[in-house]
């Protein structure tokens, strides 16, 4: 090699131990950050069924937030747990957000039912608080396990079913006021749900323990305003007023990050749920961090405790987080976490279409004339391409099946927090 040949080559290669000096001290800043994730995760995890059952030995109601209703992977634990001897040994109670209180009778007439009848359910599926019905299949399943496993124990010792969330009177809203109405009752319904559970565990006097099936909204125990006020919900009035009595518990999925708040558009219909008012997107807890974490154990299912680690500590992300207060963390949310599943490996409930009989078509065609406003079904029609709301109904409801959680499609790549 010539003097010549020789000093490019020389500069090539002290460009390329230079990229590998700089590719090493990043994997070696990447791997201080991950690592204390990864420790949480071998020291303190355990799988999800034993973790429960070890904390239903302590605590008399655990919280459950599935993080995204219409996810798949909860639903499925909820049935391990219910068919596991020792959890029917200690729970009789399973609460449910979904199903409103004065639906109770159907639930009770299914679950007595002999044989297992599905149609008695009908009622508490269609009078659901949007007013077009809960045609989740997931929720399905989980009461005709419920069922299965109670044959095998005499009445009185079965698991209950028990519906919590305000009353619906669908049959009394007759005109796009009383929707009004029925919605600003909603302000409660948190309220109505902590007394009712509180009630039938007899004020966390008699011993019996129960789950609580929900979601983000009502399941955190104490996330603050800039005021430094609670946002009183369910979780929070029994961890403020009952401590030691329950215990939250998050399913790992998307997290919800509400940028602002929307300015009023009367061409967007109002929904019970509300989420039509702001500016949100689907983010990855710790930038991904969490994630990497999963995936460095192999993605096996794992629970573990929020308290006292680098999970816990992370930046609260969730309901109200743009008028929370700030330097609040996920620990401040909930107590634990259950991973099940990669975020893009998370499935959404198949949809049934036979809750939506002859009858109960002829009555949601009544409501969407009360739920939407004449340009609003006007938009509907067109988006759908039919002329009437009867035809719109038809092409609306229908069933689907199981799939992945859309959403996941639009997440940050699971590496991005390598960049910070």
């Amino acid at each position: 090699m010539t003097t010549a040949q020789f000093k490019p080559f020389t500069f090539v290669l002290l460009i390329l131990i230079f990229l590998v000096s700089v590719a090493e001290r990043q994997d070696a800043s990447s791997h201080v950050k991950l690592q204390p994730y990864i420790d949480v995760l071998k020291k303190e995890g355990k799988t999800p069924l034993a973790f429960v059952l070890d904390k239903l030995k302590t605590y008399d109601l655990l919280i459950f937030d599935d993080a995204w209703h219409p996810v798949v992977e909860p639903f499925v634990f909820y049935q391990d747990l219910i068919r596991d001897l020792e959890f029917q040994n200690i729970v009789k109670y399973v609460f449910v957000e979904v199903f409103p209180i004065n639906k109770q009778r159907y639930i009770d007439d299914y679950l007595n039912s002999e044989p297992e009848d599905k149609t008695l359910l009908y009622p508490a599926f269609q009078d659901d608080f949007s007013g077009s019905g809960w045609p989740l299949k997931t929720y399905f399943d989980l009461l005709h396990t419920v069922y299965s496993v109670n044959q095998a124990f005499p009445v009185d010792e079965r698991i209950k079913i028990i519906a919590v969330n305000a009353p619906t009177y669908w049959p009394d809203i007759r005109i796009l006021e009383d929707v009004a109405l029925f919605r600003k009752t909603l302000i409660g319904n948190d309220y109505t749900m902590y007394k009712t559970i509180l009630a039938v565990l007899s004020n966390f006097e008699s011993g019996e323990k129960g789950v609580f099936l929900t979601n983000t909204r009502h399941a955190y125990k104490g996330i603050k305003d800039k005021k430094e006020s609670y946002f009183w919900n369910c979780g929070t009035f029994f961890h403020q007023w009952h401590p030691g009595k329950t215990y939250s518990i998050r399913f790992h999925n998307m997290a919800l990050s509400i940028e602002k708040e929307k300015k009023n558009d009367s061409s967007v219909a109002a929904t019970t749920a509300g989420m039509e008012k702001y500016q949100y997107r689907w983010v990855r807890m710790g930038n991904g961090l969490w994630d990497s974490a999963f995936r460095a154990m192999g993605n096996k299912p794992v629970a573990f405790s929020l308290k006292n680690n680098v999970f816990g500590a992370e930046a609260y992300v969730g309901n109200h987080v743009h008028k929370a207060a700030p330097n609040q963390t996920m620990f401040d949310a909930n107590d634990a976490v259950i991973f099940l599943a990669p975020l893009e490996a998370l499935h959404n409930s198949a949809m049934v279409d036979f809750i939506y009989t002859a009858d109960f078509k002829k009555e949601l065609a009544r409501r969407y004339r009360i739920l939407f406003t004449e340009a609003q079904l006007q938009g509907k029609l067109e988006q759908h391409n039919v002329d009437t709301i009867e035809a719109l109904i038809e092409k609306t409801f229908v069933a689907e099946p199981e799939e992945l959680i859309p959403q996941a499609k639009s997440l940050p790549p699971i590496d991005a927090w390598k960049g910070e």
